[in-house]
């Protein structure tokens, strides 16, 4: 769990800092550039969605298997 945890954490900060790059791409004239960038963001931004509902559903497979140890 903390692996996946980690993986959506990153994909967040490579989202924001991608992000980042685009505007700055878009403010000196890159607009291809930015565009091309954002398309990447938008896929980081759609992992972290789906890491976060893998870790949801791995967290309830682990509660039954393991009630115990909360």
């Amino acid at each position: 769990m903390r692996t996946l945890a980690d993986g959506i954490r990153i994909d967040g900060l490579m989202a924001d800092q991608l992000a980042l790059i685009s505007e700055r791409a878009f403010l000196t004239g890159e607009a291809e550039m930015a565009d091309g960038l954002l398309a990447v963001v938008r896929d980081h931004r759609v992992a972290v969605l789906q890491g976060q509902g893998r870790l949801a559903a791995l967290q309830a497979r682990y509660a039954i298997l393991f009630p115990d140890e909360r």
